[in-house]
Parts: structure tokens; C-alpha cells; sequence
């Protein structure tokens, strides 16, 4: 839309809140950079005068990082320096504070845009070691995620200059070891791994090398560290080394309250297995020399101290640390997960550690008796679920899952499991001989016995005090089903014939009584969330695709439930699903048979090459080429006249039958003859005028019957000029030398200038079938020296077998390649 760039004046001066709404609908247009310069530089004239106020400040900044991106490098350097000048007062605590985020957002920007340039570069370079200074000085919290994104800037894009800072960059990121923040946390961990390159890398990244390891080595131990301090009142059973070389981080904070002193060991701990995933999994500049065995024994250590052991001491700090372990077993499952992803099938010496660490989680987090009420250890269960999961799908059959799956398998059910509310009668013996205060005190009896009464008994007790559903249970549950289809998906063929026909029984019998009540009103507790039901879905189609061979998988049940839930489920994503289970289940049903080979025709062929060259999204799909390959060959087809085609030979030949066929000819714009490599041309077909059969595909090529001796040829074509063949002697390598030809457009016929020149008449071409250089060897007769007062006109035989065999083997090219694209 144009014009809208006129009202920028009025989108700065909106207010705060509306400034970067307005500025967003005013990209979708794109006419700002249209503009002219002038126009351009008015606009930032506005913007430095509102950084020149202190009340309009931040709507500058704001207006700044937005149009930095695709601002104009010489609308740019002119004003570079005082922008940084800005934002570094602002940064330096000489500004509002909610000033000092916008600052680093644009000094972030300014560093990306230096990349471009190189006199933005130098600029760059002369201002990061003051900017640096202001980093390290940052102490309001509100700052540290800005001030976090510009570091890593730095350090990523500028390692060479925060080199001689990394003490004080160091010194910093150990103060935010305590943080609380999630996105400081995050950010925190990828400055360290930075930090740790921005030294150099040495001779063969020996360096880098060397630091990734001391690093990891630092990580592990102060996590070890933690962890005593964790399990201080617990007694361990796992064995871990006394000389512990640990980061130098500053000292926690002591506080007489038990609860506030555990939350701050367990926060640093979870943070330092935040900053040991990030090391892992972030890229490096060369391979990590990892040490599996030693990070996997963090992960174990943190699973062999389970609740139930923490709560038998019964001291308030540790059964303070028993309540948050949870939360640093899930960490260290993260731990594992990144390990499992960058290492894959390297951790397969430890798959039997990893399947009993598996079993052992479920098993220390499996609640009994939570029927009908949200179960325990929900975050841990899931996470342990998607590591399973994870470890199916990364190294698949080899994961060794099978040998577990029979308590596996029995966890998964009791969580997939929706509440049934249940009624228990009790029939005793005839009451015809009690009275009636023996009939009424028996039935009373009887009612508090039976569960009717503690579910379903309007105002009893039972019912007010706890009212039984499934809520809070639907993210284990789905987690659950995930991790039943990737199991299948990776051991399904591996389990026993009999687990098999539990599972197939239960889920089908479970989608049968979920997909009959979704629309009777009744709200299925585990089973209203739609993501339930399309992971239901999904597991029992795995069951279908990966049965064991001496149980038949469920295929009747399946397609029919498909379809059901692909027309009655009231939610769209699951009958997609549904809709896409039943497509690939109607595969096993009707598999496809062999289809017929039918050959395509040459002049089929031919005519699909010139409708693509003609068809309008040739152009969009393959753009032009400014210049072709040096080793291809372009040849295109043009209509030629039918007068002959005379050349210039500077040796005499005999003179053949002149052509009077009106036929396509062939121009060949270079040929390049090497000595080492087997010939090949490259033919790119253009459009011919009839569009149609390309001369039925046919290049003809005039060949003469006396050979020259070995000589090289070139062949070069500049349009429509003179025609002219050279025949040059080598001087060394003759396979090595190269000549232009000249191909003719049109027919021309010229008088020799010497008794040494002779015309040369070519018919058209014959389309060769292989992309094939051809070496021209001709052996010249010696003709007499007196030349007849006539012109001699010679033409060349064509040699028939070499054209035709040519043509077929072009044909038979072209018919595998468009083969191989169907």
C-alpha cells in the first residue's frame, strides 16, 4: 500500500504500548525502503530526536530495534556511533531502568548489522570492550535477560575481542548461579559453553578440546557436590569420588530456616544440570570428547535415593529435600535425554543401565489405591514415559525395552486407565423373623458397607469429603500412550504373544467405550482432552502395524473404530487423525498389487521436454543461468533454411552432394576436449517454433570421409556471425588443445581466399543421445597445387551407423531419466 510511510510520524509519537503494533502493521507494507534517501534520512532524524528526550526515549528505542534489521547500511553508518553512545549512558546505569533492555536490544541489533559491513565492523570492534564494562556492572534482575542476549552476541560473533574480559564475564555469569528465572537460567548456560571458546582453538582445536573437558569434568563434580549436600541425612549406596574439582561459584547463603535452605541448594542444583544440558547438546566448533560413564553416573545417583528412603529420616531439612527431589530427578532425565540425542547409537553399551534406571523410576513412583483421584509423582512419571520413548525411537531395536516390558506394560495400563465408579451389593438371608428395629439397624449397616453409599448417598460424608474423577491425570495419560506406540514402533515384533493379546484387548475394549459416549453427554474424565483420544488412536494403530507373528493384530477392530471417530468425533484434529489411521490401515486391507510397465514413446518424450520449457512456471521454478558450467555443453534447436551451410577449412577435401532438406539444426555454443576424463556433452533442448516433435528428434551431423590428422577443435558459436572452422596444430598434448567452431545459422557460401582454402557444406546435425565430447579426426589428401578456375564445393558423408546409434542411445537416456522421476 503506498503512502503508508507518510504516517510514521504519527506511529512514533503513539504511545508505549501501541508503538510496536503500529510499527508491525506498518512492515506488512514494505513501502518505508522504497522511499528516497532523503525520505529515509527524515524519518531517522525523528528517531534520533526522540532518543534525545528522556520522556520520548524509550518509543526511540523501540522504533530503532525494529528498523535496524532492514535498515540501509549507508542510511546507517552515519548515525552508528551516536546510537551506541545512547545506549551505552543508558546502559550504564545512567538511564531509566526499563530503558536499559531496550538499549541492549538495539546494541544486539547494531553487532548483527556490523556483520555486513566492514567499516560497521571496525566500529563494532573499537566499542565492545566499554560495553562490556557496563555488562559486568548490571545488577538489577529486571536487566540480566538483555544483558545475557547481547553477551552471547558478543562472544559468538566477537570471540576474539571479549577474550582479554573472560575473567569478568566469568566472574558474572557465576552470580547468577542462584537464579530463579528460566529464560536467565537458559541464556546463563549457553554464555558459559561460549565462554569456553572465546580464547582460540589451538592447532587442530586441541584447545578447545581441552576446555570442553575441563569444563564438563567442573560440571560434573560440583553437581556431585550438590548432591552430598542433598543426601546429607540419607545413606547412599553409590560410590563417588572424594577429590571433587568444582567450579568456583560463590558461597550459598545460609539461612536458619531448614525449608528456605534446602529450596536454595536444590535451585543451584537444578541450574547447574540446566547448564550441563545446554553444554551438551549446543553445537561446538569442534567434536566434544565426551566422558559417557561419568555423566551417566550423576543421572544414577540422583535416581538411587528414592522419597520413601528421604522420609524415613525424619529431620525437617531432609524431608524438605525429599519433597523437591522430584523435581532434580526430572533435570537429570534431561540430562539423559540430551545424551541419548547426540550420542545415539554410542550409548548402546549402556542400554541394560538405562532400561533398569527405567524400570526403577516407575516402580518408586507407582501409587496404589489413587483410583478416582489425581495421582502422585504425575511430572516425574510423564518425564520417565518420554524418556522411554526417546530411547525407542532414537536406536529402535536395539533398545533391549523388551525385557521390561512385562512391568512396563502394566504401568501404562494403570495409567491409561479412565475411573469407573463401582457398586458393590451384598445379599444376606431371609429377614422375615427380625423386627423392624432389627430390619432398619441392618440396613443401615449394610449402606455404610457397600460403596453405593460412600459415592453415590446424597449428603453422606464419604461423598463430601472427596469427589472421585480423573482430573489432573489427562498429561500422564497421554504420555503414556506415546510411549506404548513408540514402544511398539521399535520392540512390538520382540513381545511376548501373550502381553500382546493383553494389550491389544485392553485398548480395544478402551476405544470402544470411549468413542461410543462422545456424544452422549457424558464427560470422559481421562479421555474429554482431544490429544487423549488421537494418542489412543495412535496406539492401537501401532498395534495393528507391529504385531508379533503368532498374534494377529486387531485389524477388524481398527478400521472400524477409525471410522467411527473419523465421523462422530466432535474434535477436528482427532477425526484428521482418524481419517488419516483409517487411509493407512485400508493399505494392510487392500495392499497394492504390481502394476503394468508400459515404455514411454520417444515422441512422447520429446513433446513433455518442449511443453515444460513452454509451460509459465518454468521460468519461476528454474530461473536463467547467467552463465553455464565450464564442462557443460548448452545446444539448442533453431530452424535453419534450406540453402546449405558453407565453412572455411584451411585444407581441401572433395566435394559432396549438397542437401536440399529443410531440417533443425543444432548450435553448439563450446566444446571442451580433455585428455584424462571420458568425453561428455551436456545438450539443454530450447523451444522450437512448432512446439511440437522437435524434428522428430532427429540431429543430423555432417562427418567427412577423409579425416584429418589428430588435431583439437574448438567450437564456439556468437550468433549470427561469419562461420568459420579452424583446424590449428598442437603444440605438446594434442587431446589437450581446444578450437572454436562456428556454427552457422544460415547458409552462407564464400570463395576460397587460397589455393590452400576449400568450402566445406554441412548438413544438419543428428541429435546425439549421450552428453558426449567428440574428437574431429580427419586425414587431409594432398591435393595439387594448381586450383581449377571454378569453386570446389565439398560436403561430408555422413556416417549413418555412428548417428543412428547416437539417436537411440540419446532416446533411451531420456526414457530412463523420465522413468526414474515417475
Amino acid at each position: 500500500m503506498e503512502g503508508v510511510s507518510k504516517i510514521l510520524g504519527g506511529v512514533l509519537d503513539a504511545k508505549e504500548g501501541n508503538v510496536r503494533r503500529l510499527l508491525s502493521a506498518l512492515d506488512e507494507h514494505q513501502t518505508l525502503w522504497a522511499e528516497p534517501q532523503h525520505e529515509i534520512e527524515f524519518y531517522f532524524s525523528k528517531i534520533v530526536a526522540l532518543l534525545g528526550s528522556a520522556l520520548t526515549r524509550d518509543r526511540g528505542l523501540i522504533a530503532l530495534s525494529h528498523f535496524l534489521p532492514q535498515c540501509p547500511l549507508d542510511a546507517l553508518e552515519e548515525k552508528l556511533q551516536y546510537y551506541v553512545n545512547v545506549c551505552s549512558k543508558i546502559c550504564n546505569q545512567k538511564g531509566h531502568v526499563a530503558s536499559i533492555p531496550l538499549a541492549y536490544d538495539v546494541l544486539k541489533q547494531i553487532l548483527i548489522k556490523s556483520l555486513e559491513s566492514s567499516d560497521l565492523n571496525k566500529l563494532a570492534i573499537s566499542n565492545i570492550p566499554k560495553l562490556m564494562d557496563n555488562i559486568t556492572r548490571s545488577i538489577d534482575p529486571s536487566t540480566h535477560v538483555a544483558a545475557l542476549d547481547f553477551l552471547e552476541t558478543v562472544m559468538r560473533h566477537y570471540p576474539g575481542v571479549s577474550g582479554p574480559a573472560k575473567n569478568r564475564i566469568e566472574d558474572y555469569l557465576y552470580s547468577l548461579v542462584d537464579s530463579e528465572d528460566p529464560q536467565v537460567v537458559e541464556r546463563t548456560g549457553r554464555c558459559l559453553l561460549l565462554l569456553q571458546q572465546i580464547r582460540g582453538g589451538g592447532q587442530h582445536g586441541t584447545l578447545h578440546k581441552k576446555t570442553w573437558d575441563e569444563y564438563q569434568c567442573k560440571l560434573v563434580d560440583t553437581i556431585h557436590d550438590l548432591l552430598g549436600k542433598v543426601f546429607a541425612h540419607t545413606p547412599e549406596t553409590f560410590d563417588v569420588e572424594e577429590n571433587l574439582e568444582c567450579l568456583k561459584l560463590p558461597k550459598l547463603a545460609t539461612d536458619d530456616e531448614p525449608v528456605i535452605s534446602a529450596r536454595r541448594i536444590v535451585n543451584r542444583l537444578l541450574n547447574l544440570i540446566s547448564y550441563l544440558e545446554e553444554a551438551i547438546v549446543l553445537p561446538y566448533p569442534v567434536p566434544k570428547p565426551f566422558r559417557p560413564m561419568k555423566l551417566l553416573n550423576v543421572v544414577l545417583r540422583g535416581h538411587s535415593v528414592s522419597c520413601q528412603t528421604m522420609a524415613k529420616t525424619t529431620i525437617q531439612e531432609n524431608l524438605a529435600l525429599g519433597m523437591l527431589l522430584p523435581q532434580v530427578q526430572v533435570q537429570l532425565l534431561k540430562v539423559l535425554d540430551a545424551l541419548v540425542l547426540v550420542l545415539k547409537s554410542n550409548m548402546l553399551p549402556f542400554g541394560n543401565l538405562l532400561t533398569d534406571l527405567f524400570d526403577q523410576c516407575l516402580k518408586g513412583t507407582l501409587t496404589t489405591g489413587a483410583k478416582g483421584r489425581k495421582k502422585s509423582y504425575i511430572a516425574l512419571r510423564t518425564k520417565v514415559y518420554g524418556s522411554i520413548g526417546l530411547w525407542c525411537e532414537t536406536v529402535t531395536y536395539a533398545s533391549g525395552i523388551e525385557e521390561i516390558t512385562d512391568g512396563l506394560l502394566e504401568h501404562i495400563v494403570q495409567d491409561v486407565a479412565p475411573f469407573e465408579s463401582e457398586v458393590t451389593l451384598q445379599v444376606n438371608a431371609s429377614r422375615q423373623k427380625l423386627s423392624a428395629k432389627a430390619k432398619k439397624k441392618l440396613q443401615k449397616e449394610q449402606n455404610a458397607a457397600t460403596s453405593l453409599a460412600k459415592t453415590h448417598s446424597t449428603g453422606s460424608f464419604e461423598n463430601t469429603k472427596h469427589l472421585q474423577s480423573d482430573y489432573g491425570n489427562e498429561v500422564l495419560c497421554l504420555a503414556a500412550l506415546r510411549c506404548l506406540s513408540q514402544i511398539l514402533n521399535a520392540a512390538g515384533c520382540f513381545i511376548k504373544p501373550i502381553m500382546q493379546k493383553l494389550i491389544q484387548e485392553k485398548i480395544v475394549s478402551l476405544c470402544f467405550s470411549v468413542f461410543s459416549q462422545l456424544n452422549t453427554g457424558v464427560r470422559q474424565n481421562l479421555y474429554f482432552d482431544p490429544n487423549c483420544r488421537k494418542a489412543l488412536l495412535s496406539a492401537l494403530h501401532a498395534l495393528i502395524v507391529n504385531p508379533h507373528h503368532l498374534c494377529p493384530p486387531p485389524l477388524q477392530y481398527g478400521v472400524a473404530l477409525f471410522n467411527v471417530a473419523g465421523v462422530q468425533d466432535p474434535n477436528g484434529d482427532v477425526r484428521a487423525r482418524a481419517s488419516e489411521l483409517s487411509r493407512s490401515a485400508e493399505t494392510l486391507v487392500h495392499p497394492r498389487k504390481e502394476v503394468f510397465y508400459f515404455p514411454v514413446e520417444e515422441n512422447a518424450v520429446k513433446d513433455m521436454l518442449v511443453a515444460k520449457k513452454k509451460h509459465p512456471l518454468n521460468s519461476t521454478f528454474f530461473p536463467a543461468k547467467q552463465s553455464y558450467d565450464g564442462n557443460r555443453t548448452p545446444i539448442s534447436f533453431e530452424k535453419a533454411k534450406q540453402q546449405p551451410v558453407v565453412r572455411k577449412v584451411t585444407e581441401q577435401v572433395e566435394e559432396p552432394e549438397l542437401s536440399d532438406v529443410d531440417e533443425p539444426i543444432a548450435v553448439v555454443e563450446e566444446i571442451t576436449i580433455e585428455e584424462e576424463k571420458s568425453p561428455e556433452v551436456v545438450f539443454e533442448l530450447d523451444d522450437v517454433d512448432s512446439g511440437g516433435n522437435c524434428n522428430n528428434g532427429e540431429l543430423r551431423k555432417s562427418v567427412t570421409d577423409k579425416t584429418l590428422e589428430s588435431e583439437a577443435i574448438e567450437i564456439d558459436s556468437d550468433g549470427e556471425e561469419e562461420d568459420e572452422v579452424e583446424v590449428v596444430e598442437p603444440e605438446q598434448t594434442p587431446k589437450k588443445a581446444s578450437k572454436a567452431v562456428k556454427t552457422p545459422n544460415k547458409s552462407t557460401e564464400k570463395p576460397p581466399k587460397s589455393d590452400d582454402d576449400v568450402e566445406v557444406v554441412e548438413e544438419p546435425l543428428s541429435t546425439p543421445k549421450r552428453a558426449t565430447t567428440q574428437k574431429r579426426k580427419s586425414e587431409a589428401k594432398e591435393q595439387p597445387e594448381e586450383t581449377e578456375s571454378s569453386e570446389k564445393k565439398s560436403k561430408p558423408i555422413v556416417e549413418t551407423d555412428d548417428v543412428d546409434a547416437r539417436v537411440d542411445d540419446l532416446v533411451a537416456e531420456f526414457v530412463d531419466e523420465l522413468n526414474d522421476d515417475v
